[in-house]
C-alpha cells in the first residue's frame, strides 16, 4: 500500500519571523533543480534519508542531519530510498505563498492529481504552484518560465488559486 503524503504546519508566517512545515517526501518524490530568492530554506531529517543538491554539492541527509539553502542557492531534492522520509522545513523569512504551495502540493498528491515524483498533473495546478513557491528554473527550464508566470497569472485572475486555496490550506 502506498504511503499518502502529508503535512502539517508547525509556525506560519501568519503569526511568527518564519514559516516550519513538517512533511513527507515519498519514496521516489523529488525537485528538479531549481533556486528561490525571497527566503532561505532548512531542510531537517527527523525520518529516514533525503538526498540533497546543494550548489555544486549533494548530500545524503538521515535523521539528525540538516542543510541550509541560502536565497538564489541552486538546490533539489529527491527521496532516493524505499521509505518515506519525514522532514522539518524552515523558511527565513516566512512566506505564505509557499506555505500554501506545500498544502496545495500534498493535496493534489492525495487526490492522485501528482506524478509519483510529485509533479501536478493539470498545467494550470503546476503553474500556480511555481508561482507561489517562488521556484526559479535553472537551465533549459528557465526558458519556459515567463510563460509559465503568464499562465499562472491567468489561472489566478481565474479563481483556480482561490479554488486551490478552499480546497487544500489550512488555517491556523
Amino acid at each position: 500500500m502506498k504511503t499518502q503524503g502529508s503535512i502539517k504546519l508547525i509556525s506560519s508566517a501568519d503569526t511568527g519571523k518564519n514559516s516550519v512545515l513538517e512533511l513527507n517526501i515519498l519514496p521516489g518524490e523529488r525537485t528538479p533543480w531549481h533556486y528561490h530568492t525571497l527566503f532561505s530554506e532548512t531542510f531537517e531529517v527527523l525520518k529516514g534519508t533525503l538526498e540533497v543538491g546543494k550548489g555544486k554539492n549533494i548530500h545524503y541527509l538521515k535523521q539528525g542531519d540538516m542543510a541550509t539553502i541560502m536565497p538564489n542557492e541552486k538546490h533539489y531534492y529527491h527521496n532516493i530510498a524505499k521509505e518515506e522520509c519525514i522532514i522539518k522545513v524552515t523558511l527565513s523569512p516566512g512566506n505564505k505563498n509557499f506555505e500554501n504551495s506545500l498544502f496545495i502540493l500534498k493535496g493534489l498528491a492525495k487526490d492522485g492529481l501528482a506524478s509519483e515524483a510529485g509533479t501536478p498533473r493539470k498545467f494550470s495546478d503546476l503553474v500556480i504552484f511555481i508561482y507561489l513557491s517562488n521556484s526559479k528554473m535553472i537551465g533549459l527550464q528557465k526558458i519556459a518560465e515567463p510563460i509559465f508566470n503568464f499562465f499562472a497569472k491567468v489561472a489566478i485572475k481565474k479563481g483556480h488559486l482561490n479554488k486551490l486555496i478552499q480546497k487544500y490550506c489550512e488555517t491556523i
